[in-house]
């Protein structure tokens, strides 16, 4: 059976789409191929990438999707999987036209993340949102199943299409195998994935520099893009608050890499903003620190405070407040043996319960199902 995956928001190496779902499909016997923009096709792991001409804008990603549609079409797969609400029209016409089973995965409320995107006009945001979103919960209907990533966004999903999965977006068991951590280790402070004013980057600057001044061995180390045209005036100039806070901007790290940068750390960050979209988020770096062992600080609401209360696996900060993020840093560097018992409490918690390979057996079945009603 040939599965064809399409994307173009991520990378065809994203951790979830490729590391994750294809993989476990490719290991439980799936043929498995991934159209998406990138440099050159080729093949890893077993998977076939299919490239499409990499984009040069956002709007580039509508421009292509005749390309996307016309190589998905050359695939003939037994069972299409797409991942983003701009790739609907490729959907529908594969399921429309040529009579395939589509998956649709779902990763995040897109119209309540569109109501922040710095880069659409504020008048437009409202009417943009409601637009994606209504088109979104009409064109489900035509799709074999919808794939979500929390309760709450699978019952909203479930009325316009009872068929589908909630897969959380744990981490990898096989990609994260850390000890349970026994000592204590130097002062790095890590932030981890995509960061812009929304995810928390004004208050990580602002509380580094506060936390700079007791604790000058301490430093901050930024993993991921960063996006600072929506920040404040007061930081048009980074260089001062990233050498005053010792803050690094590493950027974007390929995906392997991600471990021996856990595992340098010492205290970990997802001081996150509260807006719809993250309220109801379950952010993955939050249990990628729990499986590297790390104390976390995390904002207070939604799953991030839920997931921390429940396992006592950090504290918990005042979001968008960075005198609140530098005290919560400074108490857990100056107790460092507390420090050490929140990393445990996370370790053992992520191994009981946070794993992808306690999710990868739902994508299997559902893909068991949509098969099962083409063939009657």
């Amino acid at each position: 059976m040939k599965v064809c995956i399409l994307t173009t928001a991520h990378s065809p190496f994203d951790e979830r789409i490729f590391h994750k779902e294809a993989r476990s499909l490719a290991e439980a016997g799936y043929e498995v191929v991934i159209v998406a923009p990138h440099e050159r096709s080729e093949m890893k792991a077993g998977i076939r990438i299919q490239a499409v001409r990499p984009l040069s804008s956002r709007l580039d990603r509508i421009w292509r999707l005749k390309a996307i549609y016309r190589a998905a079409r050359q695939e003939n797969a037994d069972i299409y999987h797409f991942h983003d609400p701009d790739l609907i029209p490729v959907a529908l016409w594969l399921s429309r036209k040529q009579r395939k089973p589509v998956v649709y995965d779902v990763h995040e409320y897109y119209g309540d993340s569109l109501l922040t995107r710095y880069w659409l006009p504020k008048p437009l945001r409202k009417s943009v949102a409601w637009t994606v979103d209504h088109v979104e919960k009409w064109a489900a209907r035509s799709f074999a199943g919808i794939i979500t990533v929390n309760g709450h966004m699978a019952e909203l999903f479930r009325r316009q299409n009872p068929e589908g999965e909630i897969l959380h977006n744990y981490p990898l068991q096989r990609q994260f195998e850390f000890p349970r951590p026994v000592k204590v280790k130097p002062p790095v402070i890590l932030y981890l994935g995509g960061i812009n004013r929304e995810r928390g980057l004004e208050v990580i600057l602002r509380a580094m520099v506060v936390v700079s001044k007791s604790y000058p061995e301490a430093v901050c180390e930024l993993v991921g893009p960063a996006e600072t045209e929506d920040l404040g005036p007061e930081f048009s100039d980074l260089t001062p608050w990233l050498e005053q806070g010792k803050i690094h901007f590493r950027g974007k790290v390929p995906y392997e890499q991600v471990p021996e940068l856990l595992a340098k750390s010492s205290i970990a960050l997802v001081p996150l903003l509260p807006t719809l979209n993250y309220q109801k988020a379950i952010p993955v770096k939050l249990l990628e620190y729990m499986a590297a062992g790390l104390p976390v600080i995390g904002s207070r609401f939604g799953y991030i405070e839920e997931i921390i209360a429940k396992n006592q696996c950090g504290l918990l900060t005042e979001p968008g407040n960075p005198e609140s993020l530098a005290r919560d840093i400074c108490a857990l560097l100056a107790d460092p043996q507390q420090a050490l018992s929140y990393g445990q409490n996370g370790w053992d918690a992520f191994h009981r319960e946070y794993t992808w390979e306690k999710e990868q057996h739902k994508l299997l079945s559902l893909y068991e199902r949509i098969l099962a009603v083409r063939d009657k």
